[in-house]
């Protein structure tokens, strides 16, 4: 009896899916802030009373503008995450690439072992794409 409930639990855990064991995404300050941006704009753009029906949950629709911050905020901090993630594994293939030690004398800072040289090839890359980004935009605006 415990040998088939034990089995039980084991394919129960195999059949939870990943990402509902990940860790979820806590968005920051600046997330927040950014969000908010977007929903004065959006409020501004399609209306009040058009805003409170699209993100309003309760009776009186009143909580429109939380809700619309905390989507935008999660939606900032998951693509966040997912700039790293995506530098993080460019990073990798160029380690493979160069070889551990070349890669150390490009990107590490420290005097002696260089070993942050991972970390600082992440966010230069992160920073790097989103500059780009920024460009893009900016030549659609302009055009």
């Amino acid at each position: 009896m415990k040998r088939a409930i034990g089995v039980c639990l084991a394919l129960a855990m195999l059949a939870v899916p990943a990402t509902a064991i990940a860790k979820p995404v806590k968005p920051t300050k600046a997330d927040r802030t950014n969000a908010a941006k977007d929903c004065k704009a959006e409020r501004a753009e399609i209306g009040v009373e058009a805003f409170r029906e699209k993100y309003g949950a309760n009776k009186g629709k009143r909580n429109a503008f939380g809700k619309c911050v905390s989507q935008g905020a999660r939606a900032e901090a998951r693509e966040r995450r997912a700039e790293r993630r995506n530098a993080a594994k460019d990073c990798r293939a160029e380690r493979e690439e160069v070889g551990v030690e070349a890669f150390r004398e490009k990107y590490g800072s420290n005097k002696k072992t260089k070993r942050n040289a991972f970390g600082k090839c992440v966010s230069q890359t992160v920073r790097e794409n989103r500059e780009d980004e920024e460009t893009e935009v900016e030549v659609e605006v302009e055009a």
